[in-house]
């Protein structure tokens, strides 16, 4: 390091130039058509400067001018506006127990074509890798994308990941695929070994939508996702999800609430949090309560179709069984999110998957068996409740999104 008379450390210019270089290519990481002017304002130096890093960038391809910008109604001279390359392409897919989900998109973060197959997954792990590449593959034929355009593949499942190797440590709803399950290695075969294919839990794939939102940088921000009797948490700390040494941060879905319950989780625990409150809990609730509650649309549903959002929904007209219900996962939500401030304290939680549809009634309780803890402070809430209620294939895409465009440019010779 260099240093001035006063035996401060100063800031050489490689490392000034670097970090102007980094602040910049943070800005388009978002997917934004952006000019020279605003980059500026978003990053906070010169414009003669800025065009010297988006010359740099221009030159190694990471960045492609668009043209100029369409002329203002006071006319004068037309900006060049740049963005990533829109014809470098990422896939998004989901394996879930109820379906399997496929997302292409563009390094602008448009979704070229996304794809469903209805019903849990039957087959093995090889037999899925198959059929996801046929999908694949007649997406990029479809939208003439050669293989080379193809830069990287995110791949979510619930399930613990094991980073390191980039496999699946163990998946409870899938248990027919073993431990240490080789996703990644599967689909390298039909991808190529060259190709980034990142394996992540659904959950904090989801979370990761907000990564990148400004807003949220500089906030303690806990999303929750919950789907397929499943809950688990993305912690994040200026733009970064915590995961742990065994990738266990945020499963708060195995906090023991209930040690007394009789149902024995997939993890091998009884009393886990999601177990308390999961759509076949609340179903068997429905089906024991019934006669309490005979005039119910809950009752009068087949017991089949109704979900978490379908309670919150009866809940939300005043329904009593609907209310019972709610204020029955409010105060277990309570209790966990009691336990998560103990260990993260976040200003935010925002509520994404079946929760997301929580009504008024789950928000009231909730705070108020959160009043109980004495060392909140007085009066104030402990956290802000958000809820996003995006689909889980819109939250996928946006999170592997901005799980890729990271990992594409965490290389040090991206800013060199």
């Amino acid at each position: 390091m260099l240093h001035n008379n006063m035996g401060k450390t100063a800031t050489r210019p490689s490392d000034l130039k670097r970090n102007n270089r980094v602040q910049i290519l943070e800005l388009f990481k978002s997917g934004t058509v952006l000019s020279v002017a605003d980059i500026a304002r978003g990053v906070g130096i010169s414009r003669q400067t800025v065009m010297k890093a988006v010359q740099f960038y221009l030159e190694k391809g990471i960045i492609v001018s668009e043209g100029k910008a369409n002329s203002g109604s006071m006319g004068g001279k037309r900006a060049e506006l740049f963005s990533l390359p829109a014809d470098r392409c990422l896939f998004n897919i989901l394996i879930c127990p109820t379906d399997m989900k496929v997302s292409l998109f563009n390094f602008r973060g448009e979704i070229l074509e996304a794809w469903s197959e209805p019903g849990a997954p039957d087959m093995s792990i090889d037999g899925i890798a198959e059929a996801l590449w046929r999908v694949c593959e007649g997406m990029m034929r479809a939208h003439s994308v050669g293989m080379e355009k193809i830069c990287g593949v995110c791949v979510s499942s619930p399930g613990i990941v094991e980073r390191p190797s980039n496999r699946l440590r163990f998946n409870s709803l899938f248990p027919e695929w073993g431990k240490d399950v080789p996703i990644a290695e599967k689909l390298e075969k039909y991808f190529g070994a060259d190709k980034l294919i990142l394996i992540e839990n659904v959950g904090k794939v989801c979370g990761s939508a907000y990564l990148h939102e400004t807003a949220n940088r500089d906030l303690r921000v806990t999303t929750v996702f919950s789907g397929w009797g499943g809950i688990v948490a993305s912690n994040m700390v200026e733009g970064f999800i915590l995961h742990g040494k065994d990738s266990l941060i945020g499963e708060i879905g195995h906090m023991i609430l209930a040690p007394e319950d009789g149902e024995v989780c997939g993890c091998g625990s009884k009393g886990c949090f999601e177990r308390q409150v999961s759509p076949a809990r609340l179903r068997r609730m429905i089906a024991d309560l019934a006669g309490e509650y005979p005039e119910s649309p809950l009752t009068q549903a087949d017991p089949e179709t109704v979900g978490i959002r379908e309670i919150f929904e009866a809940s939300a007209k005043g329904d009593a069984l609907g209310r019972r219900l709610s204020e029955y996962t409010a105060r277990l939500f309570a209790s966990a999110l009691r336990n998560l401030t103990l260990l993260f304290n976040p200003e935010q939680v925002i509520l994404q998957g079946d929760y997301a549809h929580v009504d008024d009634h789950f928000r009231r309780v909730l705070f108020d068996e959160l009043k109980i803890f004495r060392y909140y402070g007085d009066g104030e809430r402990p956290f802000e409740l958000m809820t996003d209620e995006r689909s889980i294939l819109e939250l996928t895409t946006l999170g592997a999104y901005t799980l890729l465009i990271d990992r594409l440019f965490s290389d040090e010779m991206t800013y060199q």
